[in-house]
């Protein structure tokens, strides 16, 4: 992976309490706050919620801020976050809720 992605994945990890894996996928396993695949396209959203999959808690996609605009629109629906480079996030996940 390229430096940038190296590094906005740490960041992504640190801020979700996990660690970046860069041998495996998601970049981010479970954390206490989530878990996150990085990407340097918003064309590369497909993957990345492939990458996700279904599990449980939070999930980001987390891409240069100059491609937010068009993950947005990616991204509607899902319930999928969306974090900048700089681990900010700028569309938040939802969360799975306990039923009682």
């Amino acid at each position: 992976m390229g430096k940038y992605h190296d590094r906005a994945a740490r960041l992504a990890a640190n801020k979700l309490g996990s660690k970046y894996d860069p041998t495996d996928s998601p970049d981010v396993k479970k954390g206490a706050r989530g878990r996150a695949e990085a990407k340097s396209r918003a064309s590369e959203v497909p993957t990345a919620l492939d990458q996700l999959g279904p599990g449980k808690g939070r999930a980001y996609v987390v891409l240069p801020k100059s491609e937010h605009e068009k993950a947005r629109e990616r991204l509607l629906g899902t319930g999928i976050g969306l974090m900048d480079y700089t681990s900010k996030i700028t569309k938040r996940s939802r969360s799975a809720r306990k039923k009682i």
